[in-house]
């Protein structure tokens, strides 16, 4: 029976604050390395965009261990409380101060009356899913932070619990062939004792799963790559140290790392050594931090996650990517328009002095309502038959952000909240940005979804092969 879910939730809840909050920094065992990062031309302590030094972290090499078989792990056991809040998103920027928002431009969003005159779906659009099948139940905790990804042979899926993370895998049919077991019984150390906000991504390139969570006992990254392509077998468990929690975590995988940002200090990205990783070799991390936007008091950006078989082009860094409002945000001057940041991760392994990471773009994009219930509420939109109000996620880039290589172009696509009519009504804006050779990353298609009087919020977008 796993010990943190006999805590009540006020006892697990207040312990995690106390925590992070008194928790001193942990920064033992890593090497730091003074490096050039460009800054962001919107930067509010540097509107000019000069360069500033960065310092990246380079973590000690992490040794993992091996676990026993997915398959073979006994079943874990969810015991049933009264709804209760676990992992919550935490305000680790103070209370930043931001000019009013003025709103939208005639209060309404410009791209609204665009959707609702877009042409039918094309007939080859996504219409009745291949499979479709019930997967793990409510456990009864919130968030549940349920997350999925599919693999040639199988769905991997998991949720929160009161006790860390719940996995089954599926075969393609709907049958179970493993779980539900708890992601910690794959790990040792501090990654015995998970604390859920999971991930799970399958790794196409390497014909690997990658299943993570936090811990709950360190500041730490729990990290879980399968040592075959079935992801019933056995994995290698990493417990990457992070000098402060690591809250929200989110992965992307590239052709030279696994990428990671989290809400820290100041928002937090991490490259981990995918190589030695795949191969369950001793790997090492890098971390970088962006610089804070006002307003906000939750920060982190969002990695790009490559899907489909053209890997990016050699050499190309990892794209992170966050919203600006300048209403929120400034500059001040861009009534009609606000700003996607591209931010740019060079993972160097061999020669950590040479990583680098640095803002590379402000696409414009039409004006956007980043104010839902204010900038830093929790609890914002209605629920059917309940009195509790919702979390709009207001901060960030939904995850997925998903980049595709067509050869003749990349692209990324990805969305993100916004009010729709200044009523605290949420709709989803959802954009393509595409690079052409050794072009600029530009903006190619945009638009807002709010058919009805309904918030529509944590969208998700992808893109198939043939765009």
């Amino acid at each position: 029976m796993k010990k943190l879910s006999k805590i009540g939730s006020i006892l697990l809840a207040g312990y995690l604050l106390f925590w992070v909050l008194s928790l001193p920094g942990q920064n033992e065992q890593k090497t730091a390395v003074t490096t050039t990062s460009q800054r962001s031309p919107f930067a509010q302590s540097n509107p000019g965009g000069q360069t500033e030094n960065a310092q990246i972290v380079v973590g000690d090499p992490v040794i993992p261990t091996l676990s026993q078989p997915a398959r073979d792990l006994p079943l874990a056991e969810i015991e049933i409380f009264l709804d209760r809040e676990i992992n919550p998103r935490l305000n680790l920027n103070g209370n930043p101060t931001a000019p009013t928002d003025s709103g939208l431009p005639n209060g309404l969003d410009s791209l609204l009356e665009q959707q609702a005159n877009a042409a039918p779906h094309a007939p080859n659009a996504f219409l009745t899913p291949i499979l479709n099948f019930t997967a793990q139940d409510y456990t009864f905790v919130n968030p549940p932070d349920t997350v999925g990804d599919v693999g040639p042979n199988h769905y991997v899926h998991m949720i929160n619990t009161g006790g860390g993370t719940s996995v089954v895998i599926y075969n393609k049919s709907g049958g179970v062939l493993a779980g539900p077991f708890n992601l910690d019984s794959l790990g040792s150390g501090s990654c015995a004792d998970g604390l859920g906000d999971p991930i799970v991504l399958y790794d196409q390139a390497a014909n690997r799963w990658l299943l993570t969570e936090f811990s709950g006992s360190a500041n730490v990254l729990c990290v879980y790559v399968s040592t075959t392509p079935d992801p019933t077998g056995t994995y290698y468990n990493y417990a990457f140290t992070t000098p402060n929690f690591p809250d929200y975590p989110k992965y992307g995988i590239w052709s030279d790392a696994y990428y990671v940002s989290s809400n820290e200090n100041s928002p937090a990205v991490y490259a981990l050594d995918r190589a030695k990783m795949i191969t369950g070799q001793a790997a090492t991390s890098l971390r970088f931090t962006a610089t804070t936007l006002s307003g906000f008091s939750f920060q982190a950006l969002t990695p790009s996650n490559w899907e489909g078989s053209t890997p990016p082009p050699a050499g190309a860094p990892n794209y992170f990517m966050r919203h600006r409002d300048t209403e929120v945000h400034g500059p001040t001057g861009y009534p009609t328009e606000d700003f996607l940041e591209i931010w740019a991760f060079h993972a160097d392994f061999i020669t950590p002095a040479n990583a680098t990471f640095s803002q590379i773009a402000n696409i414009s994009v039409a004006e956007f309502d980043s104010s839902l219930c204010g900038l830093t509420s929790f609890s914002c939109f209605p629920q059917l038959g309940s009195t509790t109000t919702l979390d709009p996620l207001r901060e960030v880039v939904m995850f997925p952000l998903t980049y595709r290589n067509f050869g003749g172009y990349q692209a990324l696509v990805g969305n993100l909240v916004t009010d729709v009519d200044g009523t605290d009504h949420g709709g989803v804006r959802w954009f393509e940005l595409r690079k052409v050779g050794a072009g600029a990353w530009t903006l190619y298609q945009q638009g807002t979804l709010a058919p009805d009087a309904h918030s529509r919020w944590m969208g998700s977008i992808g893109m198939d092969g043939s765009g």
